[in-house]
């Protein structure tokens, strides 16, 4: 399986093959028009992730120990953030994705504020951590 690295690696590729900031952005808002249309009961508070400016969704499953995300926002620019994290995500387990950070995001030479100073950001990924460490296996004691 690919890591989580190697993906960063390939998304930064596609953005930085890209000229101009228009031309990167355009990019962005296209990865969030291809998301699939999120079911409307998971556009509930009980979804929604606290503390970014805009409005976004997660819903978070773990299947056989592996995490898949689907997101949806009002937003053009986090709706593109959350196709990026929805590849990193997929089908990795809890563990992995409690290491997916958004530094590779500072790549592509598009944001104000480096990705860790980034409030919103740190949300999203505040948020997808609080998930995977409540998917994380119960080890038995010893």
């Amino acid at each position: 399986m690919i890591t989580i690295k190697e993906i960063e690696n390939d998304i930064t590729q596609e953005f930085v093959q890209l000229n101009t900031i228009d031309e990167k952005y355009i990019h962005l808002f296209k990865l969030g028009q291809s998301l699939s249309d999120m079911d409307p009961s998971f556009k509930t508070e009980a979804y929604q992730v606290k503390g970014c400016q805009s409005t976004v969704w997660f819903h978070i499953t773990s299947e056989d120990g592996r995490m898949h995300l689907e997101a949806d926002s009002d937003s053009m620019v986090i709706k593109g953030i959350s196709a990026l994290l929805m590849r990193l995500v997929k089908d990795r387990q809890p563990d992995e994705v409690l290491n997916i950070n958004l530094d590779f995001l500072d790549n592509f030479g598009i944001w104000k504020l480096a990705s860790q100073q980034n409030p919103g950001l740190t949300a999203i990924l505040e948020h997808i951590h609080r998930h995977a460490k409540d998917k994380m296996p119960i080890l038995p004691l010893r």
